[in-house]
């Protein structure tokens, strides 16, 4: 296709487009902070355990986390482009979600050992690194046990990097393993598997740190003078996102009703199955509905809530749309609205209601009710489960979310209401 008058296939624009976009990331931070305000923000960064939840503005400063999160974006495109990994609707998402998690959690320090233990088991089962990098990317939900150990266990820098690359690497090389078992118990009804595999992961070493006498301290470090600034942020990246989806659409909603009448489970890359301009147009109106969400519900735009946006706008590539996700946030209103203990607005109930539409192919395909029921229980299991990994998976939501649909899916396929609808089919 042609693209600004030049000649251009499809991937190599997708591509082109995370690149300036990180480019644009991390000039801006500069923008804001110089040099040296980097500089000591980055080294501050660097230095966080960055458990859940760990507002990296509050840590450094608003011109660092751009840059930080520009910095972690375009390292990944790049190793991409350089292994030549398709540009699927998934890789979209692991884009989005490295950017996204950039702002609270995830950098440059504590998630190379877990990158470069997913890519040893590659070597170590023979097989084709490019089919581990999207792993790799989604497996630094983990970062913070690096972080954690390096620089929250008090052992010295020495010991504590030895320690926490050293768990760090043993992460990467058997995560992807579990994670295609761990993709059974949900059967692909939650969209973060690597989440969902990540808490287990997580609950393991944080037991075993208890066991050994080490107590990980809850954090929550939440950011709320730059609110505005985000908001914007985010305003101007959808439209730009939104106006790119036109003009490779040709100025038109092509495939935007096959994404639509996706469950979200089946035929989930959009990419694929709608092209790329209509996947653009529908993560711009998705990611523009979330951000309305957060507006109209009172709350206020900090890192965490940015990350959690970007991220789950990187799924409308691969399965979410507003038809499928809008009863997910809609159950954890409802169940903030009866919680003596929660309010729609606050930060965690928030980011449970986006992350929340991880389980989007629940009502995809049984319909809007289970959907809001799905967010209903969601809310309940996502605010007491970090207790077990105590933070350290970031990827709060997509562990909380593969229970919800172990539980929820058994139960909506064998209902009285699908044997019902079976036994009429059967009869005719």
């Amino acid at each position: 296709m042609k693209f600004i008058g030049h000649e251009i296939d499809i991937e190599t624009l997708m591509y082109s487009i995370f690149i300036v976009y990180s480019i644009i990331l991390l000039a801006f931070g500069i923008m804001l902070e110089g040099v040296l305000g980097i500089y000591q923000g980055m080294h501050q960064i660097i230095q966080s355990p960055s458990q859940l939840l760990t507002d990296y503005i509050v840590v450094a400063n608003l011109g660092s986390v751009f840059f930080n999160s520009g910095l972690m974006t375009l390292i990944s495109t790049l190793i991409a482009v350089k292994k030549k990994i398709p540009g699927t609707g998934l890789m979209i998402a692991a884009l989005f979600s490295v950017s996204g998690f950039s702002f609270f959690g995830k950098n440059l320090y504590n998630s190379i050992p877990i990158f470069i233990g997913v890519l040893l088991y590659a070597k170590l089962v023979k097989e084709s690194e490019r089919d581990y990098i999207i792993t790799g990317y989604f497996g630094s939900s983990l970062s913070p046990v690096v972080s954690y150990m390096t620089f929250g266990l008090g052992l010295g820098f020495l010991k504590g990097m030895i320690l926490g690359m050293s768990v760090g690497l043993f992460i990467g090389l058997i995560l992807p393993r579990l994670a295609k078992h761990c993709k059974k118990f949900h059967k692909g009804y939650s969209l973060y598997n690597v989440g969902f595999t990540s808490g287990f992961l997580a609950m393991i070493l944080t037991n075993l740190l208890r066991l050994s006498g080490w107590e990980i301290e809850d954090t929550y470090l939440v950011s709320s003078i730059h609110s505005r600034e985000l908001f914007l942020f985010l305003f101007c990246l959808f439209l730009g996102l939104f106006l790119i989806g036109w003009y490779v659409n040709k100025a038109s909603i092509a495939g935007m009703k096959r994404i639509f009448q996706s469950t979200g489970r089946e035929e989930a890359d959009f990419s694929i199955s709608a092209g790329l301009g209509a996947t653009f147009m529908n993560m711009a109106i998705f990611g523009g509905g979330l951000i309305m969400y957060v507006y109209f519900m009172g709350g206020v735009f900090s890192g965490p809530i940015v990350g959690a946006v970007l991220t789950a706008t990187g799924f409308a590539a691969y399965g979410n749309h507003l038809g499928n996700s809008l009863p997910i946030l809609i159950g954890v209103v409802l169940a903030s609205l009866l919680a003596p203990i929660h309010m729609p607005d606050q930060t965690v109930v928030l980011m449970a209601a986006i992350f929340g539409t991880t389980l989007a192919p629940i009502s995809g395909k049984f319909g809007f009710v289970p959907g809001i029921l799905a967010g209903f229980i969601h809310l309940s299991l996502v605010t007491n489960v970090t207790y077990l990994h105590a933070g350290l998976n970031l990827y709060n939501n997509g562990f909380a979310g593969g229970f919800v649909a172990a539980f929820l899916v058994p139960l909506l396929q064998e209902s009285i209401f699908t044997r019902f609808s079976r036994e009429r089919v059967e009869n005719i």
